[in-house]
């Protein structure tokens, strides 16, 4: 057997170049929607256009990718320029994992990830909302717990869920009477003035590309940023989870126009996702938002998704779920007198600029 061999990616165009070795990788990983390249990919490229810079270790075997872990790095001005590393950040991320060929030995595997990040130059590594499964958060937690670094874990969110049904039916059952009376009208009232239009990988993804930007275009989310990132980045996870086969993206139209979007992600007999949506003033009007959110998560029951995560908070999303998966987040630092320092400052700063941010004088009142 040739030995194992770590290199690291540090540009995006050698990342982009490795898409071929990626898809097999996931595939024989049996990796989630997220972990694929088809919505990897154009993620790495949003974190790259806000400053990120890659820094990916990649486990060879001869010629075939063993082991991928999707690690950026950013310097913080706030530390005194140090490197800080983490997943690819833009907006609210996803927990990508570390990828693995499960013919090759595990713990071999764990062993080469942990001498290569020790030889890397990174002050910490900052990992939020992890569920339980992660398994790159795990291994890095347990094999930083030593002399020489700090490893801090806090609640991360809770994202709310619909787990352990069959169907639709059964999910409707274990609402409240008043949650289920109320999302049954949301989805009569849309139907009788909408018409609703699924997209899968068998359909062609440009015409979910068209109504991505017609909604957006109308909608409170049309911003300089996602002119100029956003709606590339979607675009481009589309047509990416459409080549996964991961793509479930329903949308609501009203008299021929686009009203509401939902971009769902599907895993074959596992976790389907929420992932993103969007909708317009007439769409809000109707309450198409809501409605055809609770429509994909019934679709979803019924074509044997073991669950559904919406990886939201917002209490209008918990009346449809009966479960909730609590997730953790992850600092590992650098334990030296000097890495201390900079954390410590970089921290000082940070609350000094939310407080300049947020800061308001109090009004003053007349005795």
């Amino acid at each position: 057997m040739q030995p194992l061999r770590v290199e690291t990616v540090s540009s995006l165009g050698e990342l982009q170049a490795m898409e071929g070795h990626l898809g097999a990788l996931s595939a024989a990983a049996g990796a989630g929607a997220y972990d694929r390249p088809g919505f990897f990919l154009p993620w790495a490229r949003a974190a790259v256009a806000v400053g990120q810079q890659p820094a990916c270790l990649c486990l060879w075997r001869g010629q075939e990718l063993a082991g991928f872990v999707p690690l950026f790095r950013r310097r913080d001005w706030k530390a005194a320029l140090a490197w800080r590393g983490g997943p690819p950040v833009f907006g609210s991320s996803p927990a990508f994992d570390f990828l693995t060929d499960p013919q090759e030995n595990q713990d071999e595997l764990a062993g080469a990830l942990i001498r290569a990040l020790e030889r890397m130059r990174w002050l910490d590594l900052t990992f939020e909302n992890l569920p339980e499964g992660n398994r790159l958060g795990r291994w890095l937690g347990q094999a930083f717990v030593r002399q020489g670094y700090s490893v801090g874990r806090s609640p991360g969110l809770g994202y709310f869920l619909a787990e352990g049904v069959s169907s639709s039916a059964e999910l409707e059952a274990q609402l409240s009477s008043k949650n289920r009376r109320n999302l049954r009208a949301a989805e009569r009232k849309m139907a009788a003035s909408c018409e609703v239009s699924l997209f899968t990988q068998d359909d062609d993804p440009e015409a979910a590309v068209q109504v991505l930007h017609a909604v957006v275009a109308a909608s409170w989310k049309d911003c300089p940023r996602m002119r100029r990132i956003g709606l590339k980045l979607y675009a481009d996870q589309i047509r990416g989870c459409a080549r996964d086969g991961t793509l479930r993206f329903w949308s609501v139209s009203c008299q021929g126009n686009p009203a509401a979007f939902i971009f769902n992600l599907a895993e074959y007999g596992g976790t389907h996702h929420g992932y993103f949506t969007a909708i317009t003033p007439k769409g809000c009007e109707l309450g198409a938002g809501t409605a055809l959110m609770y429509r994909s998560l019934k679709h979803s029951l019924d074509e044997g998704a073991a669950s559904f995560n919406l990886w939201s908070a917002r209490h209008n999303i918990k009346r449809m779920t009966n479960s909730r998966m609590q997730t953790v987040s992850l600092r590992i630092s650098r334990a030296s007198l000097g890495a201390r320092l900079r954390l410590e400052a970089a921290s000082r700063l940070q609350l000094l600029r939310q407080a300049f941010r947020t800061g308001k004088s109090r009004p003053r009142t007349q005795e």
